[in-house]
């Protein structure tokens, strides 16, 4: 039968060949060439001629027919094609009729009809005996590698057999045999030099097989491990790994081997690249990938210790870490080659794009997020990739972040992997019009693509699960109130408390899981290397006017920076920012002491003091109160959601020693201010959670004497420039301040005054006797005003408390008109609720449930009138309010300290300021008699009192006394009459009616005595 190879053969003079070498060159000894060639026959090929061997084999009935005397590499040619040819070898199989066999080969072994798996065999046989075959090695290793081309590029010849699935075989048996993977080595090499078309016809079959292999592993299942490593040793050819990123790529539903039947029609959304060879590794996590699908571990959290917990998380973690950095040795495999370098890039930010939508908002609540992206665990791996790629430059002032290129954000042109960055919100208002950057045809290099691309996996990935931490957290809250609600109205048997209790577990237990996985020390370890990395870029970038051009990043040296920013910031998108304070954030909440080993914590104070208190370089008032929040993690001898506290030491010398940190004071009062000129709707209490952090870092700053002298020094400026066109800092901080303290206080009394009402209807039975719909409404109003009730009495206390703090060392300014008399009516209003005759609406049960501390509140509204006990205007201002304060004030008030035992010598001095205060307004009472009929165009029309310096205001032109108008537009930059745009410096001083006015008060005096 002639052979079919010879198509094949490079030589075709020799009819049997079917190898490409040249003849072997042997020794002139014929008999020991020949000799050699039968033993490969025998040991190697496990064949044989003769009817009666020595060990089990294959009998070659063809070539036994005629033999030479001389044995030849022809021969051998010809006996493997003709096994080859053999569909059941077991037919042609003779044992050994001898009682000791020369070769120990299973017959399985012998019987081999695997066409690649024989072939495979062959090659290790004869490489485990290469000294005696050292002569003939290479000829017959490179017949075997040819033969096995052979069958790939004609696989029709080996008809029922699937040589995809052989050849996967051998390659998961080459991770274990290094022969095996020599051998596979050989014919890839071989094919992708010279027959792309065959290779990828088999590569798309193996990856296929390889795709549903791998469908049901779990991460820490070790095949998967076999399967990666494959990938690993295939990445070396270019070729294929084009092949792996284009199976990969969801262009198509016919590139995918499974569909999964749940995703919506359409199938090129973020969940598609789940669906891929690429992504099924990707998609290993311990966290479900699907709802419904059970989390893994922490399954009766309720009966588990903080020991438990930290034992639990240590097994996630282990396996976890394997696994994902096998994944990132793999990408950088695929990486490493230049050839295909653009072909990842590009799958990856495809994919980055197509899950962007996953971390909106309105995703936390669609069920439908699940099956239109990517899973979590898929996010996290691929931020884990990414972090690891970042990781060569992730280093503060490392010469290579000079090569992050900030047009990358703005570009528009096809070398862009990661598209559409351009429609990001900048951190500082871009000038469109004139952005010539974009439309640059530039081409990006590696370390710009990994640092974009490592920030957007972060927010898509990371920054999504601590939300939804954040977000089950508030749940478990809710649950736990309602089930202390329902326990407390109808006992522990109603029937809603089993659900509440099933909620509590299912809710604990994801919480348990999800946080064990943001706290795997390797994701917070390589987060915190490219964000420090960040801080220093960014802080470099809003430093320097040419970045660009300079050779090497150094800290900056002083504050405030230039007002002018280097434009190159309005590249950048927000979402960079957002990832820096999510981790603070994180850490503070969750992980708070390993901020004592994290290196270069320096670099995240240093950003924020470069970009809290800038506008300029920070435009989002929202995002730079988070940076408030995240330098509040820092603060010492705060518990934090773990009950664990910082060491003190560590954040001391943070926030004495940092080069510039004499500037926190100025930048945290400026991102104070400016969350109340947004120009934007926020909620009372999204404003107040803002400032919560502040007070926080500016009560622990006051335990610093160079802090409190900065404070000073501002406070001073403030009084010094009370008039300026634009209030000084300051000043309109103190004026918010007050604000916040008004309407917070306010509130929790109202709330208080209505929970009181509540419970006095509950205990009538009013509420039984109502429809169950009616009644579960008014049990939910009346939690929710329970919750906003106990919102508003924690923050009022604090806010008070900023103000008592900051009037014991600061008073003048708080005594200029404009501010001394809103003050002192603030304080006799509260005074009044809670020591006068309105306290018995305050009475509600269970004021712990609702933080509700009246005794606390009248102690500390009583230090913040002694703060001001020797200065008489603040006395005047007391006795001047005609809505709150009366002589009686002050005695009842010093009821209320001495049953609550508070310090005797702090009531002696409050008595003694009542009875001060209480002899001003008597000589007040007779001076306002005298000029109480002043004319109607003597009083302001504001607050109806005698104006003491008259100023017009240029649009209404209505006249009022300048400390009323100065007050005004401290909240308010508007005319009060017509709401046009006022500014102080625009009002008219009215130096006539002023001294008409002065005359008129002499005269009545005159007249009095």
């Amino acid at each position: 039968m002639s052979n079919p190879f010879l198509i094949l053969s490079d030589s075709p003079s020799t009819p049997y060949s079917t190898s490409s070498s040249k003849p072997v060159s042997i020794t002139n000894d014929s008999t020991l060439s020949s000799n050699l060639y039968k033993d490969i026959l025998e040991y190697v090929l496990l064949c044989t001629v003769n009817e009666q061997p020595s060990s089990s084999v294959i009998h070659l009935d063809e070539l036994a027919v005629g033999l030479p005397e001389t044995w030849d590499k022809n021969l051998i040619d010809q006996a493997l094609f003709e096994r080859l040819r053999m569909t059941e070898p077991s037919s042609h199989l003779l044992t050994s009729q001898t009682k000791k066999s020369s070769n120990k080969t299973n017959d399985n072994t012998i019987t081999e009809n695997r066409c690649l798996h024989y072939l495979s065999g062959c090659y290790q046989r004869l490489l485990r005996r290469r000294d005696h075959f050292k002569l003939v090695l290479d000829d017959i290793k490179k017949l075997f590698i040819d033969h096995s081309k052979t069958a790939i590029s004609l696989p029709d010849l080996y008809d029922g057999q699937d040589l995809s699935k052989q050849w996967l075989d051998l390659l998961i048996d080459g991770q274990e045999n290094q022969l095996i993977c020599e051998f596979t080595d050989c014919i890839n090499t071989d094919l992708i030099s010279s027959s792309t078309d065959e290779i990828e016809s088999l590569y798309n079959s193996v990856f296929r097989h390889m795709y549903k292999a791998i469908h049901p592993f779990d991460y820490f299942s070790t095949e998967l491990m076999t399967y990666i490593g494959i990938l690993t040793q295939l990445a070396k050819w270019p070729l294929l790994v084009r092949i792996i990123f284009r199976l990969s790529h969801p262009k198509t539903a016919t590139n995918r081997p499974i569909r999964n039947p749940l995703v919506p029609s359409g199938g090129d959304g973020g969940r598609a690249f789940e669906d891929t060879l690429v992504g099924s590794l990707l998609s290993k996590s311990c966290l479900p990938s699907l709802p419904g699908k059970p989390y893994l571990f922490f399954e009766k959290p309720k009966v588990m210790s903080e020991r438990d917990v930290e034992i639990t998380s240590g097994t996630i973690w282990q396996p976890l870490r394997t696994y994902q950095e096998n994944l990132s040795q793999l990408f950088l495999a695929f990486v490493k080659n230049a050839d295909v370098r653009s072909d990842v890039l590009q799958w990856i930010g495809d994919c980055l794009i197509e899950n962007r939508g996953k971390n909106k908002e309105w995703s936390s609540h669609n069920p439908m997020t699940a099956y239109m992206y990517a899973s979590d665990g898929f996010l996290l791996n691929l931020n884990l990739i990414l972090l690891n790629l970042a990781r060569p430059f992730a280093e503060p002032y490392s010469q290579k972040l000079l090569k992050i290129n900030p047009i990358y954000a703005i570009s528009q042109n096809e070398n862009v992997h990661l598209k559409d960055l351009h429609k990001d919100t900048p951190v500082i208002v871009r000038d469109e019009e004139n952005l010539v950057d974009k439309n640059n045809k530039i081409t990006f290099n590696f370390i710009t693509e990994i640092f974009f691309m490592s920030h957007l996996s972060y927010t898509c990935g990371v920054q999504r699960l601590h939300r939804m931490l954040l977000k089950i957290n508030e749940e478990l809250s809710h649950v736990q109130s309602a089930y202390n609600d329902v326990t407390r109205l109808h006992g522990t048997n109603h029937e809603s408390i089993q659900r509440l209790e099933d909620a509590m577990e299912k809710g604990l237990t994801a919480f348990l899981n999800i946080k064990a996985v943001l706290n795997e020390p390797r994701l917070l370890e390589l987060s915190n290397a490219l964000f420090t990395a960040t801080s220093s870029w960014l802080v470099h970038l809003a430093s320097s006017d040419q970045p660009e051009n300079e050779e090497q990043i150094h800290p900056i040296k002083k504050l405030p920076l230039p007002l002018k920013p280097n434009r190159q910031l309005s590249y950048i998108p927000e979402f960079i920012m957002e990832n820096m304070t999510n981790y603070l954030t994180f850490l503070g909440r969750f992980n708070v002491q390993l901020f004592e080993s994290l290196p270069h914590v320096n670099e995240y104070i240093t950003f924020v003091l470069v970009f809290m208190g800038d506008a300029n370089r920070l435009r989002n008032p929202h995002l730079r109160a988070a940076l408030a929040e995240a330098l509040e993690a820092i603060i010492p001898n705060k518990q934090h959601g773990n009950g664990r506290t910082l060491n003190s030491s560590f954040a001391e010398a943070i926030f004495t020693d940092h080069p510039l940190i004499e500037h926190l004071p100025r930048v945290l009062l400026d991102v104070f201010v400016s969350i109340e000129l947004t120009g934007q709707a926020v909620a009372f209490e999204q404003k107040f959670n803002y400032r919560r952090p502040m007070y926080e870092i500016l009560e622990y700053l006051w335990k610093f004497d160079k802090h409190r002298e900065q404070v000073k020094k501002l406070a001073t400026y403030a009084e010094e420039h009370i008039d300026d066109a634009e209030a000084p800092l300051f000043l309109r901080f103190i004026n918010l301040l007050m604000n916040d303290a008004n309407f917070l206080l306010d509130e929790a009394l109202s709330h208080m005054a209505r929970l009181k009402g509540n419970q006095e209807a509950m205990d009538r039975g009013e509420w039984n006797n109502l429809p169950d719909q009616q009644r579960q409404e008014l049990e939910n109003t009346f939690r929710h005003t329970g919750q906003t009730a106990r919102y508003t009495n924690i923050m009022g206390v604090k806010t008070l408390a900023i103000l008592d703090m900051i009037t014991r060392d600061i008073q003048s300014i708080f005594c200029n008109p404009a501010i001394c008399e809103r003050l002192a009516s603030m304080l006799n209003y509260f005074l009044q609720h809670l020591v006068g005759p309105k306290r018995r609406n305050l009475k509600v049960r269970d004021l712990h449930e609702y933080q509700f501390e009246p005794q606390k509140l009248v102690a500390k509204v009583t230090d913040i009138y002694l703060n001001f006990s020797q200065r008489d205007e603040f006395c005047a201002a007391v006795c001047s309010d005609g809505m709150s304060y009366n002589e009686q004030l002050f005695p009842q008030a010093a009821e209320v300290l001495e049953r609550i035992r508070h310090p005797p010598e702090r009531i002696a001095a409050f008595v003694k300021l009542g009875e001060h205060i209480k002899e001003v307004a008597a000589l007040q009472k007779e001076e306002d008699a005298v000029y109480d009929d002043a004319p109607d165009e003597y009083l302001d029309p504001i607050t109806s009192t005698l104006m003491i310096d008259p100023v017009m205001l240029p649009s209404s032109h209505q006249i009022v006394d300048r400390a009323t108008i100065s007050r005004h537009l401290l909240s308010d930059q508007t005319d009060p009459f017509n709401r046009n745009p006022l500014r102080m410096q625009d009002v008219i001083p009215q130096l006539e009616l002023k001294q008409t006015i002065e005359q008129w008060k002499a005269s009545r005096r005159r007249q009095q005595s």
